[in-house]
């Protein structure tokens, strides 16, 4: 047990390690920071992580991250995001360590709160690295979502008489105000290109596999197929795919709307409770009278 009673020293040494590493490394630029809570302690996490080599230490969780960056936010930030993730998780667990060490020190070695620290030290980096699969799971039902939508503009534009390049770029255009959602930004992304006049087939392969959904995969495997004939074929292509997506997204919906209806069990729950004791209590108070 001589490690509990060395704790809240360890919890000093972190405090000091943190303002150490802050003044040794230069702050993160603001579209990076963005992206992160707990900035202020990446000094310190990213001089640990150098220091002892943690991402070549730990190669799979390393690499597990890296994958789940990867397709949250791109091939361009996934190196550079793993690692201030990695630093994110070591910050929260860093914090969790120092606050109960601390505490357990005011309340004279309570060794109780010692055990929740490192327990909170452990655990923490674990659920973070969880909740970046509800992240993954949240973006690719957005995307699910707007999909037909986008889908059925390029159809009215091609039936207009666009070609199937400018039909993609107006059908971006059209929603500036989407720019901002995670389907437009990959979008926006192919309008670039192509407006760079790279060759649609390798726009359409690069956006797939950015955004590493199926629908996404369908979608665009059934442009490749298909452009190059054009006329009633192509459009007739594109409304079945249509129709399939809409059916996809109402899945998406319904599903979202059962998860919401399960996060009002509980308060509800409670409202009944109290309801239940407000109108129950006069009654109580009248036969103990």
């Amino acid at each position: 047990m001589q490690w509990l009673g060395m704790m809240p020293l360890a919890g000093i040494g972190l405090v000091w390690g943190i303002g150490r590493g802050s003044s040794t490394r230069q702050p993160l630029p603001k579209e990076e920071a963005d992206k992160f809570r707990l900035t202020w302690l990446f000094p310190f996490s990213l001089f640990l992580i150098d220091k002892l080599h943690l991402m070549e230490k730990l190669p799979e969780l390393t690499a597990k991250i890296h994958h789940k960056w990867l397709v949250l936010h791109g091939r361009n930030f996934a190196a550079r995001g793993a690692k201030l993730f990695l630093a994110e998780a070591i910050a929260a667990g860093a914090l969790s360590l120092t606050v109960f060490a601390l505490l357990s020190t005011l309340a004279g070695g309570e060794s109780s709160l010692l055990v929740l620290g490192v327990l909170g030290a452990a655990v923490t980096p674990l659920l973070m690295i969880r909740e970046l699969d509800t992240r993954i799971r949240r973006k690719q039902q957005e995307m699910i979502i707007e999909l037909p939508e986008f889908l059925s503009t390029m159809i009215l534009l091609v039936n207009a008489g666009e070609t199937v390049n400018r039909a993609w770029i107006r059908a971006v255009r059209a929603k500036p105000h989407k720019v901002q959602s995670p389907l437009y930004k990959e979008l926006l992304i192919a309008v670039h290109e192509l407006e760079m006049n790279a060759s649609f087939g390798k726009v359409l392969e690069a956006f797939s596999k950015r955004c590493a959904l199926h629908e996404i995969s369908l979608f665009t495997s059934t442009l490749l197929l298909n452009h190059k004939r054009g006329g009633s074929e192509f459009v007739n292509a594109l409304q079945v795919l249509s129709l399939e997506l809409w059916q996809r997204r109402k899945t998406v919906s319904r599903t979202l709307g059962e998860e919401a209806s399960s996060k009002l069990v509980f308060p509800m729950v409670v409202i009944f409770i109290d309801v239940m004791i407000v109108v129950g209590s006069p009654a109580l108070l009248i036969m103990n009278q």
